[in-house]
């Protein structure tokens, strides 16, 4: 080995070892941060979670969903393949070998392919966020800066590869022509000018790729290595289950989140596993109608917030150690944090959740926002005591009437006076409990659509009963951020429920099938959940129930959240309409997964839209896009909410309101 040479390595071995040496004092930095978060256990279901990461790490399953997903999706594997590339470069160019890979044929001509793809799908990138510059993305140096260093990386490889060509000391292949063309470019050209070109771009080659290595840990680009954790931590159990708040622990002083370390290590993977990718930020119902809330904002200020804390965190956690011997060092830790309520987000981005997950449906890396919002409300709630008055008489309804109505518990019963239905007895055992739910109970219109679903049960055949007036999931309750008076309504329904003998509940009620369903086995309830479309579905399929009266209307169906995106069911409901003769259904643009909230989830039903637009009004906008005549859906208040929409746009008169139970009993029973 000459000297020269054994000088380039030296030197490039020094730039190795200081690259690594800051790349790692940053990424531990980060990584003692995220462990300032509280424990949570997502080491669960391993078998499932390897199996996530294939799905959505290795084949993007979720990046891919969207066209501008398959510019990631090349990046991705060509920065995968471009490495393997990039050791050998480097056992060539300091050492002299190549690595066994490095001479193969198929690999020379992907590894050029892919460089040809990461260029173009560079090209568009650059063009998306800094000429259409869509809502989604921000302008940013840093996005400019990463796509730089990514395309000099790739140029300059080729360059290396079309010198060597021209300098013979690499064959002319037909598995690498842009690299051949380069070399036939340069083949002219005097040798030691050609060397000395060689020389610099291995070094141009080298110090980038270096650079980079430096630069994730500081960047949003962490997310390239905590976005693949982020997967195979994400929540397995169902998407409407909130975690339940141990409220007896007496040490516990404070209840939700009310600063950073609060949150749990999980949360605050989120932050660095968020791409900025802006998905969330264009399917929230909050966002696209002015209102100060954007999910994606949400996680990076968060982020951004643990950055800035991180340090002085860490500094207090080594003085509470050092100094109560490992006492309550998270009670030394925590002291004069700044607040996130008030500091980093406002009340208002708080209470403007409609808790309707579109944005983690559309998140590629599956971060959870939602459960960060009810945390956050917790705190203003259980701690604080601090809430909007709707959100206040809302709760105090719930606790003092066992509904958010405020109605009397008296009166819960009256809705089903007339019809001939079976109040349940301790004695008797009946296949299903009907749980109406308080809309089906005080709210006049739900009370109808009850009524309606009584008589299509009775006319099928169902055995089924009704509790009466001992009914109230306490959903508001906890989306609002009472977790006390939520587990206390769980624990008493429970009890009620376990003294009646039933095989199933049913409900119209998407709110109560997801807590019925999701929460309420953490109490003690174990028996099958399903939604009225789920049963009426059934009922068709088996000829207990037929539509035979052509309708002839041009349908659009809204898709409930806590039906569709929380508990997965899309089909029941548009089976039952396709189920009926002459309806013709009609999508809304946003529909199934990406349906559009209608505003009454997360206690929307008992706040008052101060800011931006209304929801409802939106949401009852893209319905009219389609020139359906009637709106369907299956919850009670999306019912409520869309039937609002339409007399505020003045077409309630000739655009109907209807839940799918009504448009079945019309048919059905051929009623006008």
């Amino acid at each position: 080995m000459t000297p020269v040479a054994a000088l380039r390595i030296a030197i490039f071995l020094v730039f190795l070892a200081v690259s690594v040496y800051l790349f790692w004092t940053a990424f531990s930095k980060r990584y003692r941060y995220l462990r300032l978060g509280g424990p949570e256990d997502r080491t669960d279901r391993m078998p499932e979670r390897v199996k996530s990461f294939l799905k959505y790490v290795l084949a993007q399953g979720k990046v891919i969903a969207e066209p501008a997903g398959l510019g990631h999706f090349v990046i991705f594997w060509g920065f995968i393949i471009l490495s393997f590339g990039t050791l050998d470069f480097i056992a060539y160019q300091y050492f002299g070998v190549h690595l066994p890979y490095g001479e193969w044929s198929w690999f020379l001509f992907l590894h050029e392919l892919f460089s040809l793809l990461v260029l173009a799908a560079i090209a568009v990138a650059f063009y998306r966020r800094y000429v259409l510059q869509p809502m989604r993305l921000d302008i940013s140096v840093e996005a400019g800066v990463i796509l730089g260093l990514i395309t000099l990386l790739v140029i300059s490889d080729l360059l290396v590869s079309g010198l060597q060509i021209a300098l013979h000391e690499q064959a002319p292949s037909a598995a690498v022509p842009i690299a051949t063309g380069l070399g036939a470019l340069f083949a002219g050209g005097s040798p030691g000018v050609l060397r000395g070109f060689h020389e610099a771009l291995v070094w141009v080659h080298i110090l980038t790729l270096l650079g980079f290595l430096v630069y994730i840990p500081r960047s949003k680009h962490l997310h390239m290595i905590a976005a693949p954790f982020n997967v195979y931590f994400r929540k397995l159990g169902a998407p409407g289950q909130l975690k339940t708040l141990d409220l007896e622990d007496e040490s516990v002083e404070e209840f939700g989140v009310g600063r950073v370390n609060q949150f749990t290590w999980k949360q605050l993977l989120d932050g660095y596993a968020c791409t900025e990718c802006g998905r969330c930020h264009v399917n929230c119902p909050a966002t696209l109608s002015g209102k100060p809330l954007s999910p994606k904002y949400l996680i990076l200020k968060m982020r951004d917030h643990l950055v800035q804390v991180g340090d002085t965190l860490l500094a207090r956690q080594r003085a509470a150690v050092a100094a109560a011997g490992g006492g309550d060092v998270e009670t030394a830790v925590a002291t004069e944090l700044p607040s996130l309520i008030g500091d980093v987000y406002t009340e208002d981005e708080i209470w403007s959740c409609t808790t309707c997950r579109a944005c983690e449906e559309a998140c590629p890396v599956f971060n959870e926002h939602v459960d960060k919002i009810i945390d956050l409300r917790r705190y203003l709630v259980l701690t604080e005591g601090r809430m909007e008055p709707e959100i206040s008489r809302a709760l105090n309804n719930l606790e003092r009437q066992g509904n958010p109505w405020g109605r009397s518990r008296a009166s819960r019963g009256d809705w089903a006076e007339g019809l001939d239905v079976r109040i349940l007895d301790e004695a008797e055992e009946v296949e299903y409990l009907y749980y109406a739910g308080c809309a089906a109970c005080y709210d006049d219109r739900n009370n109808k659509v009850a009524r309606t679903l009584v008589g299509l049960l009775q006319k099928a055949g169902v055995d089924f009963a009704v509790l009466g007036g001992e009914e109230c999931c306490g959903e508001s309750a906890r989306r609002l951020g009472n977790e006390f008076l939520f587990q206390q309504m769980a624990e008493q329904n429970v009890e009620v429920l376990k003294s009646y003998k039933f095989k199933k509940i049913v409900t119209a009620d998407p709110h109560c099938f997801n807590t019925l369903k999701n929460e309420y086995p953490e109490f003690g309830l174990d028996v099958p959940v399903i939604h009225h479309t789920q049963l009426l579905a059934e009922l068709i399929r088996d000829g207990k129930l037929k539509p035979e009266k052509a309708l002839d209307l041009d349908v659009t169906y809204h898709d409930s959240c806590y039906l569709g995106r929380y508990n997965g069911e899309y089909d029941a409901p548009r089976f039952i309409l396709e189920s009926i003769p002459g309806v013709n259904l009609v999508e809304m643009e946003r529909s199934r997964e990406r349906g559009m909230c209608c505003g009454g989830g997360g206690g929307g039903m008992w706040k008052e839209e101060r800011l931006g637009n209304r929801i409802n009004v939106m949401r009852t906008e893209q319905a009219m896009e389609t020139g359906a005549e009637a709106i369907a859906s299956a919850c009670p208040y999306c019912l409520i909410m869309m039937e609002d929409g339409t007399k505020a746009k003045g077409v309630s008169g000739e655009m109907k309101t209807l839940d799918v139970v009504e448009m079945l009993d019309l048919s059905v029973n051929g009623k006008q």
